[in-house]
Formats: C-alpha cells, structure tokens, sequence
C-alpha cells in the first residue's frame, strides 16, 4: 500500500469535540483497510481565505496532517465520506512516496571543468536557439567579398 499524506482543516471546536472527529476520522480510514503512521496537529490558524461550508462562514480552523498506508482504490470513498463531515472544511490526499535517487557511478566527468562536462553541454545544446534572424541578401557577384563596403 502506498503511503498518502492527508491535510485536514476542521471548523474550531472544543477539545473534546475535536478528540471525537479525530478519531472518526482515524476509524474510517482503518474501516477503508488503512494504516495510521502519525498524526500532527499544527493547532488553530487563521485561514488565508473566508471559506464557507455548510453555510457557516469560517475564519480560523485546526490543522492536521495525518500520514496514513492506503488502497489506491479506497480514496474516493474516504473523500466522499470527508465531504459529509460537517466538522472537516477542507481536505487533501497528496501521495508521500519519495522518489528513488540515483547517484552516477563515476565522479569523474563532474571533477572535470564545466566546459568540458558532458551533461553540461547537453544542457547548453538543449537550451540553445535557433537564431532569429538569418542572412536573406545572397550577393550573387562571384567574389569573396562585398565590393561596394567601403
């Protein structure tokens, strides 16, 4: 199962009543087959906009970011289940899965000079232009040069 960050915003409550949606929260999520990893509660913070839901207009809410192992196939019905709850305003799954870094086996190329590194110069081939503007006047005259320059 891949591991999913879940970013909550709940309406400002009493503690108790927090507690209570947590852990309703928690238990669908263990309902749906998923596993809690942590939960973190970056406490009440003002909102960036005036958001309305329910028709309740709300200014401050709590924060929590729960990382949680889900199905990939049990999101919908954990968003359709979040979008009934009264205390959740806002709600986002982001996938938390780092992707594999892989190192060059030789260093060689990178202790070499800038210039002379080959992906470098990739770079500055893929970065390059064609140029905007290219000689139209042919001279027509035979001769290595344009006799009328002074």
């Amino acid at each position: 199962m891949p591991t999913y960050e879940l970013t909550l915003i709940m309406r400002k409550m009493a503690r108790p009543q927090m507690v209570e949606s947590l852990k309703r929260v928690g238990q669908h999520l263990y309902d749906t087959g998923g596993f809690i990893r942590k939960v973190e509660s970056h406490g009440v913070r003002k909102l960036p906009n005036i958001k309305v839901r329910d028709g309740e207009k709300h200014n401050e809410g709590l924060y929590f970011m729960v990382n949680c192992d889900l199905k990939t196939n049990s999101i919908p019905t954990i968003m359709d289940e979040y979008n009934r709850d009264k205390d959740i305003i806002q709600k986002y799954i982001i996938a938390a899965d780092e992707p594999v870094v892989s190192c060059p086996q030789n260093y060689d190329d990178e202790l070499l000079p800038p210039a002379e590194r080959p992906s470098v110069n990739e770079l500055i081939k893929t970065g390059r232009r064609p140029p905007k503007f290219r000689k139209v006047w042919k001279d027509k005259t035979g001769l290595d040069y344009y006799p009328f320059h002074r």
